[in-house]
């Protein structure tokens, strides 16, 4: 009768601790400003600190491969424009996150993704892709350009430099 009790106990507790791990994945519609306003909550305590909520975020970081990387972010009201730079890789790509006049034709879903500790947003399009995720503490940006492969890096977000006003 106690084998039984411990196994059952066992049991709940893996069931338990599954279901903590779980993600939720929640489609984001596909209306203008619906991404935009994902990713500022993504990064709300760093682009809260523009006074006038324009500015460039400027952020170093590595690469999967330990390369220097560097990712900036020209945001407004309505969109952000993204550039990722991998140095000795000779990859560069730059983006509009959910741009006010963007056509939706081309983007096959986009998602928010919530685990216990983190959430993404993931922009999968025909010709390419973006996704951003965040713990609060570090930033990964993966992009992938049309007919190309693709590159992720990791950034500190206490290591973004702010330049309020400042535009793409």
């Amino acid at each position: 009768m106690k084998r039984s009790v411990i196994t059952l106990s066992a049991m709940s507790l893996l069931l338990l601790s599954s279901t903590s791990m779980a993600a939720s994945i929640e489609k984001v519609p596909r209306e203008n400003g619906a991404v935009h306003e994902e990713f500022k909550s993504i990064l709300k305590r760093t682009i809260s600190q523009f006074r006038s909520g324009v500015g460039r975020i400027q952020i170093p970081g590595k690469s999967k491969q330990n390369r220097a990387c560097l990712v900036n972010f020209y945001t407004t009201g309505e969109t952000t424009f993204v550039t990722l730079d991998v140095e000795d890789e000779n990859f560069y790509n730059e983006f509009y996150v959910d741009h006010p006049h963007e056509n939706f034709k081309q983007i096959l879903f986009q998602n928010v993704i919530k685990n216990d500790d983190s959430v993404e947003l993931k922009v999968v399009q025909r010709d390419g892709g973006y996704s951003f995720s965040s713990d609060g503490k570090y930033l990964t940006v993966t992009s992938t350009k049309p007919n190309e492969k693709s590159e992720s890096c990791k950034f500190t977000l206490s290591k973004a430099e702010l330049y309020e006003g400042e535009t793409e």
